[in-house]
């Protein structure tokens, strides 16, 4: 997120550069109030502002004055950060509009807290007009999910007059590099046509609006169906091989998710999984533009939680399409037995990032003594830290997934509902 850091003084200009940037943030520079005016006047203005009081042209006060009383500006969050600490003037600063007041020298601890809390408000608060987008084509009903860059809508598309959901871009929040992985997300999807994959069907993106319309999936997250339905091992074996087709599709077209999760598989109420947000997503064809020399947090690529030993070393000339099948084993390793193959700190990313880089993973049979041991040769053989063991292709890991299914029926275990391997596959 951009923020833009109004100080005369170079010291100190340099000390807010320097920190902001460690935190995340993108650093927009002004050394004088008439400069910090004409930054938020911008079309991509920031949406947070630090500014000192005392500087040359225009004062900060005088500069928040005017951001704040700017009716058709989104809301912007304003710190003022200086070294007037008199009663007066603090309430002379709050009173000109600002929603923090800090004194120097301010501990950068306290800074950091204190500007995050400011990026998580105008997250949270869209700009102007976006209580409900308007979408040419579309009835935008209601919103469905909300994440720091784009929001999901469901709709109706006029024409057929069929359900759809919409994610839109949040245009007033985007970088760049939103802007161009929103881009690729749609061009990615477009290439994509299969039973258990998202399908988009139209999409728009400018300097005014980013959106693409897709399926409509009211089942919820794969988690959250299996949770409501109480899904049996069988079921969610059968789902996770399904996603290993959806994947292999993708796969055959030279795409690779890079973030597969459990919040990245959606399920219909008839309990067809869907794969989601290919915003990641990567194609094999291409020399990767990352640089595989950067650190090693630096350089992950997607969720830390369910990636593959490549990704968490930042190896990212390795991620190929076994990377995809490394995550989704972790998801189904996850579901059957509530555990993380690999003994992670959810709370530390840095920790989880080495555990899964370095650290060996744990057998599903000393989660749970009865494990069934096919079923554990399989998912070890997806879990196999070097690339060359493991599964080659996802629809490799989904065919044994499905025998395993189609032996347990033979023996007696028949799987809920009567289901056979052909039942759980597209036709």
């Amino acid at each position: 997120m951009k923020i833009l850091l109004a100080e005369d003084n170079p010291m100190w200009l340099k000390v807010l550069e320097t920190n902001t940037t460690a935190w995340g943030f993108q650093p927009v520079l002004a050394t004088d109030g008439q400069e910090a005016i004409e930054e938020m006047g911008s079309q991509d203005a920031p949406r947070i502002a630090v500014l000192d009081w005392q500087m040359p042209e225009t004062d900060g006060v005088e500069v928040c004055r005017r951001i704040k009383g700017d009716a058709d500006r989104p809301y912007t969050y304003v710190v003022l950060l200086t070294c007037r600490d008199s009663k007066e003037d603090i309430v002379a600063g709050l009173d000109a509009g600002a929603d923090d007041y800090l004194t120097k020298p301010v501990d950068l601890d306290v800074l950091k807290l204190r500007l995050n809390a400011a990026r998580r408000i105008v997250e949270a608060i869209p700009p102007k007009g976006w209580s409900r987008p308007r979408v040419d084509g579309y009835e935008v009903k209601q919103v469905l999910g909300r994440g720091a860059f784009a929001t999901v809508w469901e709709a109706v598309h006029v024409a057929s007059g069929l359900p759809r959901a919409l994610k839109i871009l949040r245009v007033d929040l985007a970088t760049e590099k939103v802007f161009e992985r929103f881009a690729r997300e749609i061009e990615v999807m477009k290439e994509l046509d299969h039973p258990y994959l998202a399908k988009i069907y139209d999409s728009r993106i400018d300097n005014t609006i980013g959106y693409y319309s897709m399926d409509l999936i009211r089942g919820g997250t794969l988690y959250q169906y299996i949770r409501e339905h109480q899904s049996s091992a069988v079921e969610i074996i059968r789902m996770v091989a399904q996603v290993c087709e959806g994947l292999q599709h993708a796969h055959d077209r030279g795409i690779v998710h890079r973030d597969m999760k459990l919040s990245n598989v959606m399920v219909t109420e008839e309990g067809v999984p869907k794969v989601v947000d290919f915003g990641l997503g990567k194609s094999m064809f291409v020399a990767p533009q990352e640089d595989p020399n950067q650190t090693l947090d630096g350089s992950v690529i997607g969720t830390p939680l369910f990636m593959s030993p490549e990704q968490a070393r930042g190896e990212v000339h390795r991620i190929d399409q076994r990377s995809d099948i490394y995550s989704t084993a972790i998801i189904l390793y996850l579901l059957l037995l509530k555990k993380h193959p690999h003994d992670i700190s959810p709370q530390d990313r840095q920790q989880t990032i080495h555990a899964i880089a370095s650290g060996p993973v744990c057998p599903p049979s000393e989660v749970k003594q009865n494990f069934n041991p096919e079923l554990e040769k399989i998912v070890l053989k997806a879990l196999h830290p070097s690339l060359e063991h493991r599964y080659q292709r996802a629809d490799a890991f989904a065919t044994d997934l499905y025998d395993f299914i189609q032996r347990r029926t033979k023996r007696g275990g028949k799987p809920a509902n009567g289901e056979s391997r052909d039942s759980g596959k597209p036709t």
